[in-house]
């Protein structure tokens, strides 16, 4: 038994389920949690909500606010930057499979949803954070192409955003909509058109429908050579776009033309 558990509960200044690393943790004071961390400490995941063993069933007939409030001290223990930084090796994926568990919890314990709401926020703002150290386009990429199950990204591989999808699956509306996130997505978007963000309206459209009439000639440069330099540029986003876009247009111009046609034969 440690003396903190030593102390009888009608003196003892915290109820039994704050340990340290739980105190230090709520603080969120790195310098204690990470001595406790390197002697041992550890705080393990709170049992399902509608978890039905022995030690939950007890707890629950005992005492179902302290059942509750204890549950909520592990989160509230687990939610703390300082921890994840220390105990996990992927923060940000740790971050964000806890702020979906608080989430699930928000809607099956009503009574407490303000709280697991904020503690959801506090790991949606720390992961968020996170973006704010990256200092290059390559840090940014590595960071959203992250697999921990696939090989480390490499710059000049193709981007599949394994770390970002799985932000929009979790609803990790803030680390989606970070400045830096948007910059590349953007950057990935324009590919192939150098300058055209910076470029007027007019000249915009222009760009635009130049790309629109010649679909035709990409689109069968692409089947003939789909590696060549313009069947390569048939592969960015934009242009794809462009192109989908003119075909689809000019489809419905022919259907057009083509009804018209019996129209006036009628």
């Amino acid at each position: 038994m440690n003396s903190w558990e030593a102390l009888p509960p009608d003196t003892a200044t915290f109820t039994p389920d704050i340990t340290p690393l739980i105190l230090s943790a709520h603080r969120d004071n790195y310098e204690i949690i990470k001595i406790l961390l390197d002697r041992g400490a550890t705080l393990p995941m709170p049992h399902d909500v509608r978890c039905g063993c022995d030690e939950c069933v007890t707890s629950r007939m005992e005492d179902s606010l302290r059942h509750s409030r204890s549950r909520i001290n592990a989160y509230r223990a687990l939610a703390s930057p300082s921890l994840i930084a220390l105990s996990s090796k992927d923060p940000i994926l740790t971050a964000f499979e806890l702020s979906w568990e608080l989430r699930r919890l928000s809607f099956m314990e009503h009574e407490f949803r303000g709280e697991y709401q904020e503690l959801r926020k506090q790991c949606q703002d720390f992961a968020t954070a996170l973006l704010d150290h990256t200092r290059s386009s390559y840090e940014l990429e590595v960071l959203l192409n992250h697999d921990p199950t696939g090989p480390a990204f490499e710059h000049g591989d193709r981007m599949h955003l394994n770390r970002l999808k799985l932000a929009i699956k979790l609803r990790q509306k803030k680390f989606v909509a970070h400045s830096n996130v948007q910059q590349l997505l953007a950057s990935i978007w324009y590919e192939g058109l150098p300058g055209f963000r910076r470029k007027n309206m007019v000249l915009q459209a222009l760009e635009i429908v130049r790309i629109g009439i010649l679909f035709p000639f990409f689109s069968i440069a692409y089947i003939v050579a789909p590696h060549s330099v313009i069947g390569q540029t048939m592969r960015k986003p934009f242009i794809k776009f462009i192109c989908h876009s003119a075909s689809y247009f000019t489809f419905l111009y022919d259907v057009q033309k083509l009804l018209t046609s019996k129209a006036d034969k009628v």
